[in-house]
């Protein structure tokens, strides 16, 4: 997985599970150049408002296999 995706795939789980009004720090944060992913995850979280299906709870473990 390259940066570029792994920035693909957490924009894409910020945008489905975390509240409207409380992703813009999220997004900050995935676009700097060191993406702290281990910070991103943990307070994923802790916002996000609904149950994570299994297919992005394999994603997510993709994610923390490869960048953490």
């Amino acid at each position: 997985m390259t940066k570029k995706e792994l920035r693909e795939k957490l924009f894409y789980l910020i945008n489905k599970y975390v509240p409207e009004n409380e992703r813009e720090p999220f997004y900050d944060l995935i676009l700097r150049e060191d993406v702290p992913v281990k910070g991103i995850l943990a307070d994923f979280n802790k916002v996000k408002t609904v149950t994570v299906e299994k297919i992005d709870g394999d994603l997510i473990s993709d994610i923390y296999f490869n960048f953490c």
